[in-house]
């Protein structure tokens, strides 16, 4: 007994010296205050972070990579997709959004939806395609700095969120892994745009993963290549179009003959090319299935996977597809492209019914027309509506329950999976961040939780700021 009792108390010593070592690493080097914390540089969170300094909050945006955009560009995703009617003729996802989009133009990187016909642009696809912004990557991050520069935002770059404190409902502290050690912000309102519902699930807030029962979308590695011939085609697909020949537009017959002799690895039954604004296309054709976005491991062995999956398929392009004989990678993703992982429970949640039937809230923050559509191995499964009137998004669907100084904005608002599948994409998101931001700075203003301005005075200044609600 006293044996067992000594390597008992032994194990007992060696726990907390690990413990008081753990928080010698842990210990906080540098400290920070500001007014509004948004954490996440991707879409919805630069727009968050700009939307509340233009209105007057001192804000800081943490982002854990060197670059802001997100998906835009360490996941090399493009074009944004649409943020018209389905007919390409009405561009409803402005504000914040257009800004950016007119200011790229003007540089020269970017093309207006309007202007953006089905072909080459749209990778030869019209449903779901209209409306589509291609851009440049180099200038949309430079872009994306500059206008957060303008408005007085704190970038903070490497710094990777781990943990926040919280007390009586609210955060008081959210805590950043760096190359310095531990960083903490403290801050009057938080904005959570990290996709995952990182900050939001550290605080306590209640979520739901996918479809809530383990089945989660598929995941994309985006990757660009050079030397396709336009022409080529241009060619084929009209030729296609002329003769009514769908799989052929698509080269759905010679996918399924290289996967046959085993020279087609993904599952992705069609080609999908999106060209560039330097002539380079995008590539979204390297798809996994079944992968966890919150676990590291299997994203890395997704990225792993994805790129030998690039390295197939750009060997079949330059034997299957006419136009694609001299094609040469360019680049692969540094991000993989994750749909979906964690959604909150919020004060509403957008259901699929309201987005079918365009239900108009009293409390709108943007509406939108893009197609619900569920990414699943070999296929797409799309969501029927029941009107071609755009949908809306509540203020209430960015209010997490459970903590009072939190918003939310990006693919971790709530909303029914199908929903999300929609507004997850990039001009969306921005409208989100762009909501999000100015409710942060009006709770500041007022010395309130989100959850306590006036909803009306919020959408009066979206409008104000450009939103279009209709």
């Amino acid at each position: 007994m006293k044996r067992v009792l000594f390597f008992v108390f032994a194990s007992c010593l060696v726990l907390l010296s690990s413990c008081r070592n753990s928080e010698v690493r842990l210990k906080v080097t540098r400290s920070f205050d500001c007014d509004v914390l948004v954490i996440g540089g991707g879409p919805a969170g630069t727009a968050s972070a700009i939307s509340a300094a233009r209105h007057g909050a001192n804000t800081i945006l943490a982002e854990r990579n060197g670059v802001l955009g997100g998906t835009a560009t360490a996941g090399l995703v493009a074009p944004f997709m649409s943020s018209t009617t389905p007919d390409g003729k009405t561009f409803l996802i402005r504000g914040l959004y257009e800004d950016l989009v007119n200011r790229m133009i003007a540089e020269g990187g970017a093309i207006h939806p309007l202007d953006a016909q089905i072909g080459s642009w749209t990778a030869y696809r019209d449903k779901g395609h209209h409306g589509l912004t291609t851009f440049d990557y180099e200038c949309l991050k430079r872009t994306l700095e500059q206008m957060c520069t303008e408005a007085g935002v704190d970038l903070m770059y490497h710094m990777l969120f781990i943990k926040a404190d919280t007390r009586g409902g609210k955060i008081t502290a959210a805590y950043f892994a760096t190359k310095d050690g531990i960083w903490k912000v403290t801050a009057k309102q938080y904005i959570d745009c990290t996709g995952d519902g990182d900050l939001a699930y550290q605080a306590g807030v209640p979520v739901v993963i996918g479809d809530g029962e383990g089945g989660i979308q598929a995941v994309s590695l985006f990757f660009t290549v050079r030397g396709v011939d336009k022409a080529k085609m241009d060619a084929h697909n009209a030729k296609c179009l002329a003769e009514g020949d769908y799989e052929g537009q698509w080269y759905m017959n010679e996918i399924k003959a290289a996967r046959e002799k085993g020279e087609f690895p993904s599952w992705r039954n069609k080609i999908a090319l999106f060209e560039n604004l330097d002539g380079t296309y995008t590539v979204n054709m390297a798809q996994g299935d079944g992968v966890d976005g919150l676990d590291p491991k299997q994203v890395t062995d997704a990225e792993i996977d994805g790129r030998q999956q690039v390295h197939a398929i750009v060997k079949f392009l330059r034997k299957y597809v006419d136009g694609c004989q001299n094609v040469e990678l360019v680049a692969t993703a540094a991000d993989l492209g994750v749909r979906e992982t964690r959604r909150i429970e919020g004060v509403y949640t957008v259901t699929t019914e309201d987005a079918k039937n365009s239900v108009k809230y009293p409390d709108p923050i943007f509406c939108c027309a893009n197609s619900m559509d569920i990414h699943k191995k070999g296929f797409v499964d799309y969501v029927a509506r029941n009107t071609n009137e755009p949908f809306y998004v509540p203020y209430r669907a960015l209010l997490p329950l459970k903590v009072d100084n939190l918003l939310v904005a990006g693919r971790c608002a709530a909303a029914e999976r199908p929903v999300m599948a929609a507004i997850r994409v990039i001009p969306p998101c921005f409208a989100m961040g762009q909501a999000a931001g100015t409710a942060a700075a009006m709770a500041v203003k007022a010395g309130v939780g989100p959850k306590e301005i006036d909803s009306d005075q919020l959408v009066a200044t979206l409008k104000a700021d450009g939103v279009y609600l209709p």
